[in-house]
């Protein structure tokens, strides 16, 4: 986690300067960066816990559900008045995401009796869905690019704190695959905050959300494609459910 917040937060940094869009930060940033790297730190923690106890069938498509807490908090606290084209839409791309993470006879089994994974994972949930709603609510009040940078650099300092203070290390170093894992997730967990914000910035935060939560379905159909994998049927439904409430999105979001 320390890895993948400093290679992003670095990597951010030097694009930014690169195009030339280095942003201005201020004392009154910190605020908000604080409580949004809180969230953000919570919510993986959590969710890193909770894979590693797992089951990682159950608690993935828990943690996707951070959407639907997300869209929660920012019809009631950011104001934002939804169609009935982009309630439905936004309600069937939610339903098509969890029926496309896992298969729903394990979920329903996981419930029934919830283990300290499951607990963990709901918990990732409700803070990755807060992180979602404040960074929305940040970048209409704030230069939202200038909000990811602070909010990285206090995360990294948090991540280094935690880090010392739990004294976990690497006992056999990071290597050149590892390294790679680390590199890849850092450029790609700051591109998904990049482009969250420039969505924010240009519609409704909502209707950003519940894309933003659509990922199940890429690993879903890499391992269909690559893997030779067998989903379960609610799985193959939920994928085309999910593209139903993007198109709809598309077609009466705006």
């Amino acid at each position: 986690m320390l890895g993948m917040q400093l290679t992003g937060t670095v990597l951010y940094a030097v694009a930014l300067a690169a195009v030339g869009r280095f942003p201005a930060l201020s004392l009154e940033q910190v605020p908000l960066g604080l409580v949004l790297a809180a969230l953000g730190l919570a919510g993986l923690l959590c969710f890193y816990k909770a894979l590693a106890i797992g089951p990682v069938a159950i608690v993935s498509p828990i943690g996707g559900a951070y959407v639907a807490v997300a869209v929660i908090l920012v019809v009631a606290f950011l104001g934002e008045r939804l169609n009935a084209g982009q309630t439905v839409g936004i309600a069937v791309t939610t339903l098509g995401i969890l029926l496309t993470s896992t298969d729903l006879r394990s979920v329903a089994a996981a419930l029934s009796r919830p283990k300290r994974g499951v607990w963990l994972a709901l918990l990732a949930m409700v803070t990755f869905g807060g992180w979602a709603a404040l960074m929305a609510y940040a970048t209409r009040t704030h230069d939202g690019l200038a909000m990811i940078l602070v909010q990285r650099m206090i995360s990294v300092a948090f991540s280094l704190l935690i880090v010392v203070v739990l004294r976990r290390g690497s006992r056999s170093g990071i290597g050149p695959v590892a390294g790679g894992f680390v590199l890849a997730s850092g450029l790609f967990d700051t591109l998904a905050n990049v482009f969250y914000v420039l969505g924010v910035q240009a519609g409704f935060a909502s209707i950003v959300a519940t894309g933003s939560g659509v990922y199940p379905v890429i690993p879903a159909l890499l391992g269909i494609t690559f893997l030779r994998e067998r989903l379960a049927p609610n799985q193959y439904l939920g994928i085309a459910v999910l593209v139903a409430g993007l198109v709809t999105l598309g077609a009466l979001g705006s």
